[in-house]
């Protein structure tokens, strides 16, 4: 079960050049280690199969400012091959330190596709 406060992409529609996730996640003022104290997890996954281009890159971002501007995580290049529903680009913890906000940044090359991308405990 996931927390809707949490869900940054819900089946969203990706296309060429940068989509910022739909939702910014606003952890809180005084969260700042949520990585360390409650073992949370960033997962992005393909819904809907990408077309056409060649790939996606995906970066994880944080920050005190929304939307936020300071990458903590990065997948480079994922071919639009992979690209399937139901494959997993991401599942990484969140980092130790952060800031307030969070969001994924979506850089598709000519590719157009879903995704879904949530917070959640392991």
């Amino acid at each position: 079960m996931l927390d809707a406060k949490l869900i940054l992409s819900d089946n969203q529609s990706i296309s060429n050049g940068e989509t910022g996730s739909a939702n910014v996640i606003d952890l809180g003022a005084n969260e700042t280690a949520l990585g360390e104290e409650e073992n949370l997890r960033l997962k992005v996954t393909v819904s809907g199969a990408f077309t056409g281009g060649t790939s996606l890159t995906v970066q994880c971002r944080e920050g005190s400012d929304n939307p936020p501007a300071d990458q903590w995580a990065e997948v480079l290049e994922v071919p639009v091959a992979s690209l399937v529903a139901g494959y997993t680009i991401m599942d990484i913890g969140l980092p130790t330190a952060h800031g307030r906000y969070m969001d994924v940044l979506y850089t598709s090359d000519g590719t157009a596709g879903r995704v879904n991308a949530y917070i959640y405990a392991r």
